[in-house]
């Protein structure tokens, strides 16, 4: 999509002054940053204007643009409803709100959104041609049609929107209309090859071959770019017994084109050319991996080449889909046989036959089935125009390669489409306290806290602490350091034993050295000695969890040295008490310090690894409501959320992440809309 809304957005109407210069500054600055795709840095900005001025509805509308070009359809919807309810009458606000809804498939919603901001600019041609859109994705065909004949009047010099028609027409299964459409098109632009490649499919699917070939030849002739017009050619001059280039033609073109490969393969079995063939078919598994029509005839070559191995576990991957498909539970039993296994080439023909016996049975239990057969491209839907991003018709074609950017051009992973950038769905960390954190200027979460900064200010210790769940490995030298710390103290322990503070300063020591039972024990001794000591419990209940964690993993050496996993059910039992044991802690912390929203999050992060869900989205929800900004406790609720089926809160709070500087959640949202 790249600058496509954020540019439409701008010619629809411009934005008039608002506010101060200091809030004008701040906005521009974000709209800079939204036109150079650095939509992660926009959104910070514009949340600045909305905190400093909340009535205004120019940067939700902006704060929207970022979160679409990141993926987040569903906080731009919110953000937009937000601007139409401090400002009825922007017509960009609509426009941007249809736009997410139709991203969402909301498309009554969009279309509506859409009609709404053509009241106020009735001849804009970018929202004509965005609801004209969502009323094709809609199906709505005449919809679509009749915008797009009100389209073609105020754009009467595009030839292409008779393309645009023709392919509507189709949809309306009007084939005597979009080639009568077609026709107009070649007349009016002959050089232009998508109106002989489109008139050569309707030719192709009537089965008049001749006039097919005549306009792929044309389209051809014409510099088509397009792989589908190639392949096409080739099955047509294939059942002309013409056994030409044009595969290998499409190959070059487009060597990722699993449907070439499989033609091309198809074609060199016929021919006997079967190392070849096999060649292709196993690139087109390899590329597309649920052509289990290429898996059946990459099989069946495997036999002839005496690769009965490889055949063996192709046919019995198609019968893991196709449980009833009895060629390849005959196709085992031959490639068994052949390996001299008659006993299981045995069990496989006799389930063939079971199958074969009960077919009446099966056919009305399952509609499963696998067909075989030459694919012939449809060229019409893939020459769409690039503007409009619509579906594939045909899922053997290649995907227009405009939307086909999986990685961000930019070395720095919050600069671009952010949501393309993998991750993992694991929760953000616990928060703790330490002398040395990653600076993160992205994230809101507020990391300051009164009684940490009036310790630091006392100088108790030799470091002053941080509040971070970003911890930063240590190097040699560093190591070094704290070991030599953890001397020092200890001198120091000798002459005033009863020191609460020295003793929590060694237990941070023992910590950062991996030594937590021994940070521990210093901690108990602290909390003891002062019995108030927030810190210190705050501290314990983070080692003590680390400590467990460690445990789970663990390896220990039996009594001959011989390492082995520590017993299961031993460390379970231990895991409950000590889990136990932190959460006192955490609730100690909350009676102390009860605006201490870390303890919470913590806790509700715990809580999580004990299923209990509902539970720990009450902690998150109590951190949240400590720090409205605390954007790990947005994303680790949405993840709970999400876990537990309740998909809108948790895509709320994943994009409430990503808002306050989680940038991998836009990752998660992209992910979950696929999948569902």
């Amino acid at each position: 999509m790249k600058k496509l809304l954020i540019i439409a957005f701008y010619l629809i109407c411009q934005f008039s002054a608002v506010a101060q210069w200091n809030t004008d500054r701040i906005l521009t600055i974000g709209q800079n940053a939204l036109y150079f795709e650095d939509y992660v840095l926009s959104i910070q900005y514009f949340n600045q204007v909305i905190k400093i001025k909340p009535y205004l509805a120019e940067p939700y509308i902006y704060r929207a643009i970022a979160k679409i070009e990141l993926g987040d359809y569903q906080g731009a919807d919110q953000d937009c409803s937000e601007a139409i309810e401090r400002n009825p009458f922007m017509p960009q606000a609509y426009y941007t709100r249809g736009f997410a809804r139709k991203r969402m498939k909301y498309y009554p919603e969009a279309i509506a959104d859409f009609s709404k901001a053509l009241e106020f600019s009735p001849n804009n041609l970018n929202l004509l041609l965005n609801r004209m859109d969502a009323y094709e994705n809609n199906k709505d065909y005449s919809g679509a049609l009749s915008d797009l004949d009100i389209y073609i009047k105020l754009n009467p010099k595009n030839n292409n929107l008779m393309y645009e028609k023709g392919i509507l027409q189709l949809s309306l299964k009007d084939t005597i209309a979009a080639q009568k459409t077609f026709d107009q098109f070649i007349n009016a632009d002959s050089t232009n090859y998508l109106a002989w490649s489109a008139r050569g499919l309707i030719r192709m699917q009537k089965n008049d071959l001749d006039g097919a070939l005549n306009d792929y030849n044309q389209a051809i002739k014409r510099k088509s770019a397009y792989v589908g017009d190639y392949i096409n050619r080739g099955i047509i001059n294939v059942q002309k017994k013409n056994y030409n280039h044009d595969y290998n033609s499409g190959i070059k073109l487009d060597n990722k084109n699993a449907l070439a490969y499989y033609n091309r393969g198809l074609l060199r079995a016929n021919l006997g050319d079967n190392n070849n063939a096999l060649a292709d078919l196993k690139k087109v598994v390899e590329l597309d991996t649920a052509n289990y029509e290429a898996l059946l005839s990459k099989a069946s070559l495997e036999i002839s080449l005496g690769n009965y191995k490889n055949a063996i576990a192709d046919y019995k991957q198609i019968i893991g889909k196709y449980q009833y498909f009895i060629p390849a539970y005959l196709g085992v039993a031959e490639a068994e046989a052949a390996r001299g296994n008659q006993k299981a080439a045995f069990q496989y023909r006799q389930m063939a036959d079971n199958i074969e016996k009960n077919k009446d049975y099966i056919a009305k239990k399952s509609k499963n089935e696998l067909k075989t057969g030459n694919k012939i491209v449809d060229a019409t839907n893939q020459q769409r125009s690039r503007n409009k991003n619509t579906d594939l018709f045909n899922r053997f074609v290649a995907q227009n390669p405009d939307d086909n950017e999986s990685e961000s051009k930019y070395s720095d992973v919050t600069r671009g489409a952010v949501q393309d950038n993998y991750t993992d769905v694991v929760n953000e960390r616990n928060f703790v306290i330490s002398y040395y954190a990653k600076n993160d200027e992205i994230r809101r979460t507020n990391v300051y806290y009164p009684s940490l900064e009036l310790y630091n200010k006392q100088k108790k210790i030799s470091s002053a602490l941080k509040i971070t769940n970003n911890e930063i490995p240590l190097t040699a030298e560093l190591i070094d350091t704290h070991f030599e710390a953890i001397n020092n103290i200890s001198t120091k322990l000798a002459g005033d034993a009863n020191n609460a503070d020295i003793y929590f300063n060694r237990a941070l020591e023992f910590a950062l050295v991996q030594d937590f039972n021994s940070a521990i024990d210093d901690l108990n001794k602290a909390i003891f000695l002062r019995p108030d000591f927030m810190l210190a419990y705050f501290c314990r209940a983070n080692i003590r969890y680390k400590l467990v964690d460690y445990q789970k993993n663990s390896i220990v050496s039996d009594s001959k040295g011989v390492k082995e996993k520590v017993k299961k059910g031993d460390i379970e039992n231990q895991s409950l008490f000590d889990v136990e044991l932190i959460m006192r802690d955490y609730d100690k912390i909350n009676a102390l310090a009860p605006d201490f929203s870390f303890a919470y999050y913590n806790k509700a992060n715990i809580l999580c690894t004990q299923k209990d869900f509902r539970t720990a989205i009450l902690n998150y929800s109590k951190a949240i409501e400590i720090d409205p900004d605390f954007a790990e406790a947005y994303f680790n609720r949405g993840l709970t959320y999400l876990f537990i089926g309740e998909d809108a809160k948790g895509l709320n709070d994943l994009s409430k992440s990503g808002e306050l500087g989680i940038y991998k959640a836009y990752n998660l949202i992209q992910r979950f809309k696929k999948g569902n």
